[in-house]
């Protein structure tokens, strides 16, 4: 019979298996992790355990997002204290990925999990992260100075896509790969922030 867990129980459980995934993943990795190892980091059963993910790829999953979502409320915090033009979003963006590559995530990155983890996935997982995605960049975007006619969907796509490059920093070539990154977050600003942003507003 499985256990009764109260709000407040479910509630710490869910951090301590948030926080023992991302020690796995910093570990081992995705498909080394069992969900084995995770219950006994986390001191619960194995039946607990899928009474809150159905599976290890799920947790994992859960907390790429919740950790998604942590670094955009960071990122939107620093669009509302500051003036943001084209200098200063591209530098915003750059610290973030570099933050990324600092993360528990990069050994996925490293590793090239990611196609692994979604093929795992359940699609309507994978539809509702695409659509939290576009909830982030809009939230993000809310704060600076668009140029007409732009697609928030694409520039959602073009972040992504340049997110996505450093599963190949070996190939791009990791000495000038800091540069690479920079020069293309700098490109995108370029194309989609207003270039007379600076004379639109009194600070």
């Amino acid at each position: 019979m499985a256990t009764a867990f109260s709000d407040n129980e479910k509630e710490l459980i869910r951090k301590k298996l948030n926080e023992v995934a991302q020690v796995c993943l910093w570990k081992y990795g995705v498909r080394k992790t069992t969900v084995d190892q995770i219950v006994q980091m986390a001191g619960i059963s194995k039946g607990s355990f899928y009474n809150f993910y159905a599976s290890k790829e799920i947790l994992f999953f859960t907390v790429l997002e919740e950790y998604q979502k942590s670094i955009i409320d960071e990122l939107a915090g620093k669009l509302q204290e500051e003036y943001i033009g084209i200098d200063k979003f591209a530098e915003l963006i750059y610290e973030l990925y570099q933050n990324v590559r600092q993360s528990f995530i990069m050994n996925i990155i490293q590793n090239q999990e990611f196609e692994y983890l979604i093929r795992k996935l359940p699609k309507e997982l994978i539809i509702n992260h695409h659509s939290l995605d576009d909830t982030l960049t809009k939230k993000i975007f809310s704060h600076i100075k668009i140029k007409d006619n732009i697609n928030i969907d694409v520039v959602t796509a073009s972040l992504r896509a340049i997110f996505m490059s450093m599963i190949y920093i070996e190939e791009i070539g990791e000495k000038d790969f800091d540069e690479v990154l920079r020069l293309l977050i700098r490109g995108l600003a370029l194309q989609i922030i207003e270039e007379d942003y600076n004379n639109d507003r009194n600070y």
